[in-house]
Order: structure tokens, then C-alpha cells, then sequence
């Protein structure tokens, strides 16, 4: 166990680690240790942003594979089933692949930072997409660009002893089944978003089906940057010409996913939700 990195000598004597904790203990630690925020927050919301009504909540506490478990279970519980043809039968599908919603919680449980324990990881389900939110940024040489191919563990006993328990994919195949799974539903692909302090990542729902390779790189500029003109458009769309950024900018208000500000040749886009 010692080798395993679940316990460790503390005054000369064998104790739990955190990852231990975490892993294994049956108890809740509350009364003795801080790990209250420990802990996954878990909203469903009526609308497309947080000011909607919320129609169902729940904070997830409890060992490792139980946040997993329960976290999955929640978002399930929250998303629609829909309809699909496939040959010549009708298949009810979830609104969203069930191996990548796993996928996601799981690497969002296994790669959070556990030094910040001023805020709770946070599962956000609304009308068009799913936001998980983590706290700590993405660990030193992984960036957004090469996420699908970068493997390194914040924690590497949470995230062997999960992989032990058949909650972790092999090393570096996470991200992929993600991808693979979104594109055999016809959704977009996953969007990342990295700050200091946090990494989040979002799961556009059918309504954004429809939308271009142009429009998207729209929408990730606007998750960095909050807001953007058309100058900028220009600069993340290089050789486009103005005409067809227009046309992509007028779709997306249309679908209500981008809504403008400002009047004339000072005007400005940010996202809808």
C-alpha cells in the first residue's frame, strides 16, 4: 500500500494519504479532515445560461469512483433522448455519447488540482451544451493544440489506482474516444477553455450541428477572449474574405448564438450564453 502511494509514514507512523482518502475511505473525513470541498456540483438549468431557472441540482461527495459514477448518472438523468434512424430501424440515442460524458468526468476527476480546494468542480447542464468545469489549468506542457496527444498525470496515484478500477482508458486514448464519439453523433467537437486558474470544457449540443470549421474557430476565440469584431474575425480567419465572415456572423445570430453590441463600424459579438 505504501508502494502503491495510498499510505504513507506520518510521525513515524502509516497513515492514509490524500489520494488514500480519496480513493478508499468509506468515512466522511468532514469532521476531522478539510475535505469538504472535495466535493462535485452538479446543475441542470431551464435555459442557456446560468440566469435560468434551475430545474435540478445536486453536490456529489464521497470516494473517487462514486463522484464518477454519480456525476454520470446525474448528467444521464438531465439530457434528452432523441431519435435516430440507423438502417432501417428507429434508435433512441442520449443527446449526447455516453462513453464521452464518462470520459470527461472521469478525466476531470482524475486531473483536478487538489491543492485549490476554494472551489468546487462544477458539471453545468443547459438547453444546447454541457460545461464541466475544473479547478487548476492545465498542467505544465499540455496545452489546448495538443491535448490529444500530450500524456501527463497531475496525479498519477489517483490515476493509476482509477485505471486499476477501469474508470481511465488507457493513457492518451481519452481525448480520442471523445472526439471519436461526438463526430458518430454528428456533434461538434469538444471546445476547451484554459485560464489560470481553471480548465473547462464544453459539449455543444445538435443545435451547433450545423455549423462550419469557420464558426467554430468564432466561438473558441470567443471563450479566450470574451469578445471579438470583425477586425479580429479577420485575424483568426485569415485569407476569408470579409464577405463570407459576414455571412458566418449573421448565421450565428441567427441561432442565437452570438448577439451583438455597439452600433456601426464599432460593433462587437459576444456569445449568447
Amino acid at each position: 500500500m505504501n508502494n502503491l502511494g495510498i499510505i504513507s509514514k506520518f510521525d513515524h507512523e502509516f497513515r492514509p494519504t490524500v489520494a488514500g482518502y480519496l480513493l478508499f475511505s468509506k468515512k466522511d473525513p468532514l469532521s476531522r479532515y478539510p475535505f469538504e470541498r472535495y466535493t462535485i456540483r452538479c446543475v441542470k438549468y431551464s435555459g442557456n445560461n446560468t440566469s435560468s431557472d434551475i430545474i435540478d441540482k445536486l453536490d456529489i461527495k464521497g470516494t473517487l469512483d462514486n463522484q464518477i459514477d454519480e456525476s454520470y448518472k446525474f448528467i444521464l438523468k438531465n439530457i434528452r433522448k432523441m431519435a435516430f434512424i440507423e438502417g432501417t430501424k428507429r434508435v433512441e440515442k442520449y443527446e449526447y455519447p455516453e462513453e464521452a460524458i464518462r470520459e470527461l468526468i472521469a478525466n476531470a476527476i482524475i486531473h483536478r488540482d487538489y491543492k485549490i480546494i476554494e472551489t468546487y468542480p462544477q458539471i453545468n447542464i443547459f438547453e444546447n451544451r454541457i460545461e464541466i468545469k475544473n479547478p487548476g489549468c492545465l498542467p505544465p506542457g499540455v496545452t489546448i493544440d495538443n491535448i490529444k496527444e500530450a500524456q501527463f498525470s497531475r496525479n498519477p496515484i489517483i490515476a493509476a489506482r482509477l485505471k486499476d478500477l477501469d474508470y481511465l482508458e488507457e493513457y492518451g486514448r481519452g481525448i480520442d474516444i471523445v472526439f471519436d464519439k461526438m463526430h458518430q453523433w454528428n456533434l461538434q467537437p469538444p471546445l476547451f477553455r484554459n485560464t489560470i486558474n481553471s480548465f473547462e470544457v464544453t459539449l455543444l449540443g445538435h443545435k451547433f450541428s450545423s455549423l462550419n470549421e469557420r464558426q467554430i474557430k468564432i466561438i473558441n476565440s470567443l471563450l479566450i477572449k470574451g469578445s471579438i469584431n470583425i477586425r479580429a474575425c479577420m485575424k483568426v480567419l485569415k485569407g476569408v474574405p470579409r464577405a463570407t465572415i459576414n455571412k458566418d456572423l449573421k448565421d450565428m445570430r441567427f441561432l442565437k448564438i452570438i448577439e451583438p453590441f455597439g452600433t456601426s463600424i464599432n460593433i462587437f459579438y459576444k456569445l449568447s450564453f
